[in-house]
């Protein structure tokens, strides 16, 4: 069994759903072949520096561009859009139809839409027979991830809702898409010591821990101001805020928190967030795909910051249409956190959400799904 799984480093969640993934196939099948590539480098060395820098910029520092660029380029109408992508494309392939020719793979795992559909056009041309799978990862569909579902087998959504809307909104088959949700680092599903990690960090027992991080350290949003408003709340609590790779970020971070008499442990980057996430009460984020989902694993509810026109609306819609999370502005959070404090049962409704919502089993689900095609391509 060969699988080639295709990511793209835009934005961490594509990388680690691919990782995940991977770490569950190597464990449960170590038989099989796996290749591991970024799909937009292997395609081109330059698209890939263009579409992550201009990713990181125009979602950084003019976040409305991008949240316009995001909902005109949902439609499947052959508009200006969907047609230079359609030229830029062919252009793309080149590169991976040499990778799909040499690695000769029996199914393809992808989790960025552009390499799912470098991989559906050349499946078009018959340049490669591998059976492709898509897995969107976040909490709604949009037209890139679904425009060539005619030569994709299989695309993984979170929700049933996104099953409904990719038939209804963009007549994909619905034999092609499965509810598997999106995976998680196996991490969140040990088990941990909470007396352990509350000694590690130096918190405590005696009042609720709330975990801040604004935005991958990248410092999106005024997160200064963010958590001034946080500290402004002058309820007991306990607060663990975590900067990232930013290091003047958490400068910034540490000067704020100093003069507060609470227990505040500003963090750079860790490796500890399942263990942070475990013994915090609310998780205070930014609403990416693969945070979201860590957020619903590990049954904590969020207030939301931050948010990126675009995909991370949906998620954040997603999430308080379904009562496991709180939108906060620049201004709300003292309000929110105040309200969170005084009221216990408001929180534990959010966690009731939590359990319904998640889905534990997506990593195990998505490999047998794999498994599945490759069988399936075997038999035909």
């Amino acid at each position: 069994m060969k699988i080639l799984i295709l990511y793209a480093r835009v934005g961490n969640g594509h990388y680690k759903a691919a990782e995940i993934i991977k770490n569950k196939l190597q464990k449960k099948y170590p038989d099989a072949t796996i290749y591991f590539e970024d799909g937009l480098e292997q395609s081109s060395h330059l698209a890939n520096l263009i579409t992550v820098k201009g990713w990181q910029n125009i979602s950084k520092y003019i976040p409305k561009i991008y949240g316009t660029i995001y909902s005109s380029s949902d439609t499947s109408d052959k508009g200006a859009l969907e047609s230079a992508y359609k030229l830029i494309n062919k252009y793309l392939t080149i590169r991976i139809k040499r990778m799909l020719r040499e690695l000769e793979p029996d199914v393809i795992f992808s989790t960025f839409h552009f390499a799912t559909r470098m991989c559906a056009y050349l499946k078009k041309k018959k340049k490669t027979n591998a059976k492709i799978v898509s897995l969107i990862t976040d909490y709604a569909p949009h037209n890139m991830w679904v425009a060539d579902s005619e030569y994709i087998d299989k695309i993984l959504v979170a929700t049933d809702e996104m099953k409904e809307e990719c038939v209804k909104k963009y007549g994909v088959q619905e034999s092609k898409i499965l509810v598997t949700g999106i995976p998680a680092d196996q991490k969140f599903f040990e088990k941990m010591d909470k007396a352990q990690i509350l000694d590690e960090f130096g918190l405590d027992e005696l009042s609720p821990i709330f975990l801040f991080f604004p935005g991958g350290g990248q410092g999106l949003g005024n997160s200064t101001e963010m958590l001034k408003q946080l500290l402004s709340c002058k309820m007991q609590y306990q607060l663990v805020v975590i900067a990232g790779k930013n290091e003047k970020l958490k400068a910034e971070f540490e000067e704020i928190a100093k003069e507060d008499t609470r227990n505040i442990r500003v963090l750079g980057f860790t490796d500890k967030v399942p263990e942070l996430m475990h013994v915090s009460e609310i998780v205070i984020s930014k609403p990416g795909g693969l945070t979201t989902t860590e957020c619903l694993i590990s049954k904590k509810p969020m207030i939301i910051i931050n948010v990126i026109p675009g995909q991370e609306e949906q998620n954040t819609a997603y999430m308080c249409n379904n009562g496991a999370a709180i939108k906060a502005g620049e201004d709300d959070l003292e309000s929110i956190i105040k309200l969170l404090l005084e009221k216990p049962l408001r929180v534990q409704q959010m966690k009731d959400m939590c359990e319904i919502l998640r889905k534990p089993n997506a990593a195990e689900d998505i490999v047998g799904c794999l498994v599945e095609m490759y069988e399936k391509d075997k038999e035909e």
